[in-house]
């Protein structure tokens, strides 16, 4: 009797121990949605919650050569969602009711030049990534009440990487090939940052609400959601996570499409971008389209599932890509359950949405893992079996990549869209940049910085960003 419940407690151990980890050569599986109270146990620790005087003061996550990111053999697909939201945490800790990431890194525009916010937020930028027209504006209500208006972004850097980008930046402008293979270091860190002007709200109370200067106007700004970037040990590509607030937009009904046929969107309540009198479509959220209101989520956490008949049934499966979405999803679901039931005040109402990063093992230090990104260059997005994308491998937040949900105006449907025009932060972010490979250049800020050191305003800035993007993604679909 005693060797054979010994013989249990082993086979218990070593599920647990296979439920754990995830090799990073993991290929992406192709099997129906479930949400398993088997996975992985992927928590939020008790100590990021600890209140000291009133106040939450979650400690900085460990991301250097004594942290889980050392070893890429044993590093788990949860260790990075735990960086994620252990790093926001941080980022929002909040002193005198200012959180952290406004009194202590560096706000800057997209040229990389440093700006004063002792007004507020500095807010000029409306543009998303993807195209210089697309806008994500509030709904025109019928009654006009309350009035429509555009979401702003702002961008901030903490002293590291703005320090890092002042070195190397007027080194790239002379001569580009001099910063190939150097990387922003370990603990590096860019916030990208989404706001409206606070009155539009119908109900404000949920929201961060802070003082900010739209076009030089003071006003009221809320925050709407937050890209964290940053550089862990063996990762300089980034670790790419996204935050938003809870209840921006519906959520696309899967349980209603087809393989062959789209569901169209309702809602029986308002949203911040969708009013419930509206029907919405891919037209939506299709980038360059001119529509910017009545918006929707596609995917889940940036896990790409399909809709295909298995005999006479319609079935909804994890879309086969190169990470495991089971997994992936779960862990994203248990870690939000987990910081919602211990984490009190405003920032209970943003959760996180997922992470994206690349497989870095086998390639050992720095140098052969800038490597290997100069050699992905714009290709470093493909999200196909065997690929390196890991994580959210359709990572978005609704208010930034609102129109590249299902790829750059292609397909022209939901249901039709597929692995390979899969569209993330790397479709975006890569070495690419006019023919020139450092891993520096995966920040758009940097880029904006050497180009307005050779003499580029905003406007050109800009537009070389979506030319290049553009250029990057055409050729993934000719490579195909």
């Amino acid at each position: 009797m005693k060797t054979t419940k010994k013989v249990l407690l082993l086979i218990t151990l070593i599920s647990f121990c296979a439920c754990k980890k995830e090799s990073n050569g993991e290929k992406g599986n192709y099997t129906n949605i479930k949400k398993s109270a088997t996975a992985s146990e992927c928590l939020a620790p008790a100590d990021w919650f600890t209140i000291v005087n009133n106040t939450r003061q979650t400690p900085p996550p460990n991301e250097g050569p004594t942290s889980v990111f050392a070893n890429n053999a044993t590093v788990t697909n949860c260790d990075f969602h735990q960086w994620s939201w252990q790093k926001f945490l941080w980022l929002t800790n909040e002193v005198n009711g200012v959180p952290f990431f406004m009194t202590n890194l560096i706000q800057v525009n997209a040229a990389g030049q440093k700006l004063d916010p002792g007004n507020g937020i500095v807010l000029t930028d409306t543009a998303q990534a993807s195209s210089t027209t697309d806008i994500l504006k509030t709904p025109n209500y019928p009654s006009g009440v309350p009035k429509s208006t555009t979401v702003y972004y702002s961008i901030f850097m903490d002293r590291l990487m703005y320090t890092t980008m002042l070195k190397y930046g007027p080194i790239a402008k002379n001569d580009p090939s001099k910063v190939k293979g150097i990387t922003f270091p370990v603990g590096s860190l860019e916030l990208k940052t989404s706001w409206i002007d606070a009155s539009v709200l119908k109900d404000p109370s949920s929201y961060f609400i802070t003082q900010g200067v739209i076009n030089g106007v003071k006003t009221k700004v809320a925050l709407l959601g937050m890209h964290v970037v940053g550089v862990v040990e063996n990762h300089p590509e980034f670790v790419w996570a996204t935050f938003e607030h809870e209840n921006l937009a519906p959520a696309y009904d899967w349980s209603k499409a087809t393989p062959t046929t789209d569901a169209p969107v309702t809602s029986t309540v308002d949203y911040p971008f969708f009013n419930k009198s509206s029907t919405a479509t891919v037209t939506n959220i299709t980038s360059k389209n001119g529509i910017y209101t009545d918006v929707f989520s596609v995917y889940k956490y940036g896990v790409p599932v399909e809709k295909a008949m298995k005999g006479s049934y319609n079935v909804q499966l994890y879309m086969k890509t190169s990470q495991n979405g089971s997994q992936n999803f779960n862990n994203i679901r248990i870690i939000n359950q987990s910081v919602k039931s211990q984490l009190k005040g405003i920032w209970n109402n943003y959760f996180y949405n997922g992470s994206l990063w690349i497989n870095t093992e086998g390639y050992n230090g720095t140098p052969a893992q800038a490597a290997l990104l100069d050699s992905l260059s714009g290709t470093l997005s493909e999200s196909t079996p065997g690929k390196l994308t890991r994580g959210s491998i359709a990572a978005y937040n609704i208010t930034m990549e609102t129109y590249v949900q299902v790829g750059f105006g292609k397909p022209s449907s939901i249901h039709a869209n597929t692995v390979d025009n899969i569209v993330n932060c790397f479709s975006c972010h890569n070495t690419s940049h006019r023919s020139n490979l450092s891993p520096l250049f995966i920040s758009h800020v940097f880029t904006g910085y050497v180009g307005s050191l050779q003499g580029l305003n905003r406007k050109q800035i800009k537009q070389e960003h979506v030319n290049e993007i553009m250029a990057d993604y055409n050729l993934r679909l000719k490579v195909k």
